[in-house]
């Protein structure tokens, strides 16, 4: 009988502390919101920012200020009103922070391949050749021995694929 009362006392002090744990863990997750509210809450938090008559709609003038609609605010408008609704400012805002990373991306692979390019050709030394890559546009600077080792540079640099053009910035040593 004094084991049932001991177990039956138990049960009666924990439920306080379970209920602690689980006040605790309700409000932590409603403190961090959910997984949809976390990746919004960045556009949302610039939406408002821009949104200066508090109507939830933004208009060309309110966003003149980042760059991802200037001269763009007609594309971002899918329902061709004349203003943003939130989901309208998400979507585009949101494409287009992805082509920047696309972008960065590929210039990256660009410069690694040059990179790898010039360190392999034995007439290169490519730890001697910086290689700058933006939107397919490649500069190469520092310094090499010999105009041949200059020009091999910026063949090594025009054949790898995505580069659009290269400005060769290499001084010959004397």
């Amino acid at each position: 009988m004094q084991k049932i009362h001991t177990a039956h006392h138990f049960g009666l002090c924990a439920l306080p502390s379970i209920a602690v744990l689980t006040l605790c863990a309700s409000a932590q997750a409603w403190a961090i919101g959910t997984e949809d509210e976390i990746f919004q809450k960045p556009l949302q938090t610039e939406f408002n920012k821009f949104d200066a008559n508090r109507d939830r709609r933004l208009t060309s003038e309110e966003v003149a200020g980042d760059a991802d609609f200037n001269g763009r605010f007609k594309l971002a408008d899918n329902n061709h009103d004349g203003v943003l609704a939130p989901d309208e400012y998400s979507t585009f805002k949101s494409h287009a922070q992805q082509s920047r990373i696309a972008s960065y991306l590929d210039d990256s692979t660009v410069t690694a391949k040059i990179k790898a390019e010039l360190i392999k050709d034995a007439g290169t030394d490519g730890l001697d050749i910086t290689v700058e890559t933006h939107d397919g546009q490649v500069i190469l600077s520092g310094f090499v021995d010999t105009y041949q080792q200059s020009r091999l540079a910026m063949q090594i640099a025009s054949g790898v694929r995505g580069v659009r053009a290269v400005k060769n910035g290499l001084v010959v040593k004397s």
